[in-house]
């Protein structure tokens, strides 16, 4: 078989000799298997293929065997795996069944030197042998900055589900550096190969495994204790298709395929360049293939172009078992459904997906930014009377393809802030988004509202997005959110508006934040089922509370702030629109019944199904993902489910 169709493990053939010393063949020449040797013989294939051709296959396992290399079982395809019973966990480091030094170094070979042993990224600022002075001053200038977690092979975003036990600002004042839940080790992956050989390794030794790639996570479905993590952000391919028709011939036109690891602002640079555009998430350092499209994929196209999921022609994942397949309309068509709005971290490794463009649209919108109360632009009074008739019309607009992005916030001095940066429109001229708020803008006038507002129009979305769009700040250990898609019938019925209006005031005034959407999932007509909540597509507003609280605080007042987010705030939402849901990308990790809010119940019950199929063994464990109910981590704080213990069956 010519090399480029053979794996590219064949380079990378361990031999164990008497004295357990491991080597490789490189160009016919045995060589010791350390850095030097592996990175070369990695980089020499690379530059004869592409990374999408190197793949495991049975016949590369059956050289390896032949080669008499010792463990070659671990990285069998299934159907072999281990299989957990009730009460059973999985290994931690020092238990008997944890991989040796050895077995860890054979995945580390044949992987071409990818596995990374976990050094949290605040451990540059603690005596010992990590310690770097630069280093750690530039964490400390960028610790709020997303591009510098998206950098780490397994630094999160939002670090309460990691534990927040190497927090670099405490460093100075006695804190410690601990691993908590992060993962042991990472592969840092380039190829199908190494996913599909970190996936046989973790089913076959029953190491926990995770998939994570940009860490921007708000539930801690990226990181977890004693775990192997793939680390899919150096799958950055982008790739612009000129001519692509879908399997059904339901769609022709141009696309994107895309590597996991392209974050929202490299593909909206990308389509720029083409003169597209294309669906995709708000904040730049989203990973669009990863959970993004994964959970659905809402952004600020969605009002009049529908969620990401609606624009995926086809996806290329590594399953549960270890094959590399292509899930589309025609082919394994059970996960394409699934992996469109069922659930990261479930159901296999995306390595690519493939999504189709939209044309090139003008933008039209406005900003706004003011202070609320007795020292503020506006008093709080007014203020509540104008934001109410801004909501009381959010139906129509978002008919219009409306997308806003509002945030109200309490501020130090007991009163309120607003920002709305942006509301705008996609396919709409600045005149006719003047002619759409004329009513509204009346009636501000009219009650006394002046605040500036600040309009604009682009000629394209790239513009609108890099302009108008606040920057995302991350890295905040004592911040929990919640969130609950609000559907037209609490418009329609005045008794619910009246309700759902006196909620979010009362909330606000108990101390919680409120980023509210004016947004909804679109209907596109030709696209295929998807397995998101049902909800999105008669959704009115998007509202996520939450709150931060000291982190000196005591841990049983700590549990009182998180169950008012989870018991108060949320249940009075769930109340407010039951039957409802959520978007499961940003959501209530504590929500009681998840599976409804963030999947439909006919939806779940599907999904339990696919998902038995492809993974009865449990692969894939991510909290509140499809049957992560069978599982439970040790060592829980009462009021969030972090990843820092034991994942153990039920």
């Amino acid at each position: 078989m010519p090399r480029g169709k053979r794996s590219f493990l064949l380079t990378c053939l361990v031999t164990l000799g008497s004295t357990n010393a491991q080597t490789i063949e490189v160009g016919g020449s045995v060589v010791a298997a350390n850095s030097d040797n592996v990175s070369p013989a990695q980089a020499s294939i690379a530059g004869a293929v592409g990374p999408a051709q190197y793949q495991l296959t049975q016949s590369v396992l059956d050289d390896l065997k032949s080669k008499k290399l010792s463990n070659s079982s671990i990285f069998d395809f299934g159907p072999s795996g281990k299989v957990y019973s009730s009460g059973m966990c999985k290994p931690a480091p020092g238990d008997t069944d944890w991989p040796t030094a050895d077995t860890w170094e054979t995945l580390n070979v044949l992987t071409g030197n990818a596995l990374l042993s976990t050094v949290p990224i605040g451990a540059a600022c603690y005596q010992g042998e990590h310690y770097n002075a630069e280093r750690c001053t530039e964490i400390l200038d960028r610790w709020s900055d997303p591009h510098l977690h998206a950098e780490d092979p397994t630094s999160v975003m939002n670090p309460l589900y990691q534990g927040a036990t190497c927090m670099p600002q405490n460093a100075a004042t006695g804190g410690s550096c601990e691993i908590g839940g992060s993962a042991s080790y990472s592969v840092n992956v380039s190829t199908v190969a190494q996913v599909q050989l970190a996936v046989n390794f973790a089913r076959n030794t029953g190491v926990r495994l995770l998939v994570h790639n940009t860490g921007h996570d708000y539930l801690g479905k990226s990181t977890g204790a004693n775990a192997l993590s793939i680390w899919t952000r150096n799958l950055r391919t982008i790739d612009f298709i000129e001519k692509y028709s879908s399997p059904s011939s339901s769609w022709t036109g141009s696309a994107f395929k895309l590597g996991a690891g392209v974050q929202v602002w490299e593909l909206l640079a990308a389509a720029h360049e083409h003169g597209v555009s294309v669906l995709s998430g708000e904040c730049p350092t989203v990973g669009v293939a990863g959970g993004y499209i994964a959970g659905g994929g809402m952004g600020p196209l969605s009002s009049k172009h529908g969620l990401a999921v609606d624009h995926v022609l086809s996806l290329d994942v590594v399953t549960p078992d270890g094959t590399f397949v292509t899930a589309d309309e025609k082919t394994n068509t059970n996960l394409f459904w699934a992996l469109r709005g069922g659930g990261g971290g479930t159901f296999g490794v995306v390595t690519s997906v493939t999504v189709r463009t939209l044309p090139k649209m003008k933008v039209a919108g406005l900003t706004l930014s003011i202070s609320i109360g007795p020292n503020g632009d506006v008093s709080e009074d007014l203020f509540w009377e104008a934001i109410t008739g801004w909501w009381r019309r959010f139906p129509k607009y978002v008919e219009q393809g409306s997308y806003a992005y509002s945030i109200i916030l309490p501020t130090p001095d007991g009163g309120l802030s607003w920002a709305l940066t942006p509301w705008m429109v996609p396919d709409m001229t600045l005149d006719q988004f003047k002619d759409m708020t004329a009513d509204l803008r009346a009636e501000w006038e009219r009650i006394g509202f002046n605040v500036n507002l600040s309009y604009f129009e682009t000629e394209n979305f790239y513009d609108a997005w890099t302009t108008h769009f606040p920057d995302d700040t991350v890295g905040v250990p004592n911040l929990r959110t919640a969130s609950r898609l609000i559907p037209r019938e609490n418009w329609e019925n005045p008794t619910l508006l009246e309700d759902t209006v006196s909620f979010i005031q009362r909330a606000v005034r108990n101390g919680s934040s409120l980023i509210g959407y004016n947004i909804r999932a679109a209907p596109v007509a030709d696209a295929p089922p998807s397995a998101t909540v049902p909800i999105w597509r008669d959704t009115t507003m998007f509202a996520i509370v939450g709150t931060m609280w000291d982190a000196t605080l005591p841990d049983l007042e700590v549990d009182i702030v998180n169950e008012r987010i989870t018991k108060e705030w949320t249940a009075s939402l769930r109340s407010l629109t039951p039957g409802g849901g959520t978007y499961s990308n940003e959501a209530d990790v504590m929500d009681p019944d998840f599976q409804q809010a963030f999947y439909g119940y006919d939806n779940y019950q599907r999904l339990r199904t696919i998902k038995h199929e492809v993974d009865p063994w449990g692969l894939f464990y991510a909290p509140t993902g499809v049957a992560s109910e069978d599982w439970t981590v040790t060592d829980q704080a009462g009021y969030v489910l972090k990843q820092t213990g034991k994942l153990c069956r039920k």
